[in-house]
């Protein structure tokens, strides 16, 4: 067993084509060596920035920590606050970021060799996005 400190987490600019903004960061919280079967990452996003419309090859669950930030799909938007978990199917194209008035934290957790496709390359997104 073994506590992670979020304070010792080593914390990185989001870079890539699938974030929309300059404020974006994540930390790897738990994957290898402690263990093979689950990874979560702690994803910071500034006020009003997000990541395209994506899908991933395995099922996601999002769990927010901070402020308050948008989940979407074809369906619409909704609001996330501190507490909140969302489960996305895998395959089922959608974006999640902050509001534009609040900055958002949300931890990620995945399967390792998670493969995330991009559907939309358009920063303002789909569905009418922010």
């Amino acid at each position: 067993m073994k506590v992670i400190k979020s304070s010792q987490t080593n914390t990185k600019p989001a870079t890539g084509d699938l974030f929309v903004g300059n404020e974006i960061t994540f930390a790897p919280l738990v994957g290898l060596p402690e263990t093979k079967d689950v990874e979560l990452y702690i994803v910071n996003f500034g006020a009003g920035e997000r990541n395209r419309v994506h899908i991933h090859k395995v099922d996601q669950v999002l769990i927010a920590t901070l402020g308050r930030g948008i989940i979407a799909d074809e369906n619409g938007e909704q609001i996330m606050e501190p507490g909140d978990v969302v489960a996305i199917p895998a395959g089922h194209p959608h974006w999640h970021g902050a509001t534009a008035d609040s900055a958002f934290s949300h931890i990620t957790v995945a399967r390792p060799g998670d493969v995330i496709e991009i559907v939309d390359q358009d920063p303002r997104g789909a569905w009418g996005a922010i």
